[in-house]
């Protein structure tokens, strides 16, 4: 039994030196490591890892179960990029994003070799940040097309072409969405829709449609056809503000004031509008589109979603300015729902087989943004009115153990975005 067992401990140490888990070179074949490239096909394109948490559609955590990684988390009034290990429990690098701060979100570029950081303040800047190296390799404007985009801040990734999308969410006179290249890292074409302020836009898993939400007035839902590169019609919607799409495809959500709307995303259809407290939060979803979380902001709660009846089952009270739940990727049973407001200092710990909201967990000011490691043993909260981010255990089975390791994870102000990416030795190692 000591020799099996030192040989499994050998065998596991060499792999871990390598900068690789046994596990993830078992799944090297299957998902690949790289940046797309121009004219590849739907079949390379899919066998690219996914790793962005767009509303929980696509997300490749088997493939990087095991691997050393990362939480990268966006400083937007710095602007820097903290580098964090969740081993050490400590940020290891700063990357310098230059003079102009507004990065608020980052979004893994499929294949995991690049992040884009993406803008929040009332410019159009984009800094693309390279995984093996981490630094900045570079910087661009998305205008283009005489068209100026101010706050081009959520990214929708296309499903089976290097495509992405994104609005321009401050703008309350024109509503423009940009599509980008995820091969080039480079826009391609704005776009103009007849909603202002374009906020959560997102492909159909055939990548035939966009929807997206606009949060300035005339709020509603833009659908645009992305062949032609023309809107198809616009629904507007009393307090529009978020948007969704659920892991099957099938809906395209809303998030607005006192309801939750659903579009039917092969007819572009309003098939129902759902009469919630409050309204107007994040939406995420089960993995196998059974329920969904809508955040009711005003509320202080979350609507639970029955996706087959398309009902409200339930409503479960959280904290301040509820806004979006995070689920474990190791165990979806349990998340962290964000009560991001100001003075909240709040995370609190949901049960998706239950419903109900087990614990609160203490953070600092605003917890904004959660990522969990593909394991589900560390989740790092972003605390938008501190200086510093919170880093929390929740590798224990039993949610009510799980506890904070620090809230002192040097960051920046206005800290926001947030997300697990592989060390720079793990990505070398695995990279095709």
């Amino acid at each position: 039994m000591k020799s099996k067992s030192f040989f499994v401990v050998l065998v596991s140490a060499i792999a871990v030196a390598l900068g690789v888990s046994l596990s993830v070179q078992a799944d090297m074949g299957k998902k690949k490591f790289g940046a797309p490239t121009e004219g590849m096909s739907t079949e390379e394109y899919q066998s690219l890892v996914f790793l962005d948490p767009q509303n929980t559609v696509r997300m490749d955590w088997d493939a990087v179960k095991g691997m050393p990684g990362n939480f990268l988390i966006d400083n937007q009034g710095e602007p820097t990029v903290s580098v964090v290990d969740y081993d050490k429990g400590e940020t290891i690098k700063k990357i310098d994003l230059g003079d102009i701060a507004g990065n608020h979100h980052l979004w893994v570029i499929p294949g995991a070799r690049y992040v884009w950081s993406s803008q929040r303040y009332e410019t159009d800047l984009f800094w693309t940040i390279d995984l093996l190296t981490h630094e900045v390799v570079d910087k661009f404007n998305v205008s283009m097309d005489g068209k100026k985009v101010i706050a081009p801040l959520h990214i929708g990734f296309a499903y089976t072409q290097p495509l992405a999308v994104v609005g321009n969410i401050l703008d309350k006179e024109h509503g423009y969405l940009t599509f980008l290249s995820t091969a080039t890292r480079k826009p391609l074409q704005t776009i103009e829709i007849s909603c202002n302020g374009a906020r959560d836009a997102m492909f159909t898993l055939d990548d035939s449609k966009v929807f997206t939400t606009c949060q300035q007035d005339p709020k509603g839902v833009s659908i645009v056809d992305v062949k032609a590169r023309k809107e198809i019609k616009m629904v507007p919607i009393e307090g529009g503000r978020a948007g969704a799409m659920s892991p099957d495809g099938k809906y395209f959500m809303v998030g607005a004031k006192g309801q939750i709307v659903f579009f039917d995303t092969n007819t572009g259809d309003q098939v129902k509008s759902i009469e919630v407290p409050g309204g107007g939060g994040n939406i995420t979803c089960l993995p196998d589109s059974s329920k969904c979380y809508g955040g009711l902001r005003k509320a202080n709660a979350v609507a639970v979603i029955d996706m087959q009846k398309l009902e409200l089952t339930k409503v479960i009270e959280t904290g301040p300015d509820a806004n979006r739940l995070y689920l474990n990727p190791a165990n979806t049973r349990y998340g962290l729902f964000t009560n991001e407001a100001g003075k909240s200092d709040i995370v609190t710990v949901i049960d998706t087989q239950e419903d109900v909201a087990i614990k609160n967990i203490f953070t600092g000011l605003g917890p904004h943004n959660v990522a969990f490691n593909p394991e589900g043993t560390r989740a790092a909260v972003t605390t938008k009115k501190e200086t510093v981010a919170t880093l929390i255990d929740t590798s224990a089975a039993d949610p009510m153990a799980w506890e904070v390791i620090t809230t002192d994870l040097a960051a920046g102000i206005q800290n926001n975005g947030v997300r697990w990416v592989p060390t720079p030795e793990a990505l070398e190692a695995v990279l095709n």
